[in-house]
């Protein structure tokens, strides 16, 4: 009996320490995925290479800074992330962009609260655990947060037409009595097919003056910008206007555009039915061509859609190359996120499935695809 109670004790006491190790065990794997070490045995996805690209470098020489892709990695190495060599891309990129993939959205979004400026654009054709930053003149203050803010106007002639910006700015200076200072007026990055004039909030006064002085133009509020940029667009050069087939919009009627996968064909019809254009397109590579069922799948969703916005993608990066064409028309396909019609660097494989998602054109008939299209527009894609 003494032996069956000693023996019993032992059993507690054996049990009671394994029980206490595997106590401690638990509460050092919470210790540990609670900090955001992940967990010792299901690891963490890891962060996404991020490469940065300084879409404002002339503007940054004008503003006087030095570095701004380089102090932008810095803030993403201090959080943790593996970042590419910054580079310059574009003079006058006005809206700093956030391009990523729709499965590394909670990665953009956190990179967005970092670089504290930026539109976020998921695009399914970017690869997995791949994101771009492109940062344009609105990234400025929010990066050099110290510097002393002064503001002033920027006037860029995006046409082909000679002293059109200087000539511009003596006009906005004198309908402004000379109030605000100017920089040297300058060419813009590519062709604007309507003026514009973006402006941080506080100076909109200034920015419909200089408006009503210029006589054309689409207000655009950016937030962090920290001057007022006039871009005058093709309404000043008719001639490069024709040139690109862009004169006669107001030819061109309501339509509907088709979208047919197997016979990889895009078509404008008008309300009555009549084919109006059609232009060859690729499709996702999934060689099925069937509808899309799940993120990653590389097929293109079938449906009624809406355009949702026009970009312009003339500096977005894909695998080194300047990939997407002038413009991307984005659409609303949901549950799917970063479907849209877009150019290419590939007109070769036009007319292939050759795409993650997206629907591309010749740049030449993106360019007049871009008259017949609004935000509202319906697009159909068909089997």
């Amino acid at each position: 009996m003494v032996f069956y109670k000693n023996i019993t004790m032992m059993n507690k006491r054996v049990i009671s320490r394994w029980f206490g190790i595997a106590v401690s065990c638990l509460l050092i794997y919470a210790l540990l995925f609670l900090s955001g070490c992940g967990s010792p045995i299901i690891p963490r996805k890891a962060k996404p290479m991020v490469n940065v690209y300084n879409g404002a470098r002339a503007y940054c020489t004008k503003v006087g800074v030095k570095g701004l892709a380089r102090e932008v990695n810095k803030k993403l190495v201090e959080n943790e992330y593996i970042v590419g060599e910054p580079k310059n891309l574009a003079d006058y990129r006005v809206e700093t962009e956030i391009i990523y993939n729709p499965v590394d959205e909670d990665y953009a979004k956190d990179i967005f609260k970092i670089v504290k400026v930026g539109k976020l654009l998921p695009q399914e054709e970017v690869s997995e655990g791949s994101v771009q930053v492109i940062l344009g003149m609105d990234a400025v203050v929010p990066t050099f947060e110290t510097m002393k803010v002064e503001n002033m106007i920027l006037v860029l002639n995006s046409t082909r037409r000679r002293g059109l910006a200087k000539n511009m700015s003596v006009k906005i200076d004198h309908n402004l009595s000379r109030k605000y200072k100017f920089y040297t007026p300058d060419d813009a990055d590519r062709y604007f097919h309507e003026t514009m004039i973006y402006y941080p909030p506080k100076l909109l006064d200034v920015a419909t003056e200089a408006r009503e002085a210029v006589g054309y133009g689409e207000m655009t509020e950016v937030e962090n910008l920290k001057d007022v940029i006039v871009v005058l667009g093709l309404e000043f050069d008719p001639r490069t206007k024709a040139r690109l087939g862009l004169d006669k919009d107001e030819d061109i009627p309501e339509v509907r555009i088709v979208i047919k996968k197997t016979d990889f064909m895009l078509r404008g019809y008008d309300l009555s039915g009549n084919l109006l254009f059609e232009y060859p397109v690729s499709i996702g590579k999934n060689p099925d061509l069937d509808d899309k069922k799940e993120v990653g799948d590389n097929r293109t969703p079938e449906g009624t859609f809406k355009v949702v916005s026009v970009e312009d993608s003339s500096s977005w990066i894909f695998e080194g190359e300047y990939a997407y064409g002038p413009w991307f028309i984005r659409l609303a396909t949901q549950p799917w996120t970063g479907i849209g019609l877009h150019g290419t660097n590939e007109p070769e494989k036009i007319g292939m499935p050759v795409s993650r998602g997206c629907v591309r054109l010749h740049n030449k008939h993106l360019e007049k695809l871009m008259k017949a299209v609004k935000v509202g527009s319906v697009v159909e894609i068909r089997h």
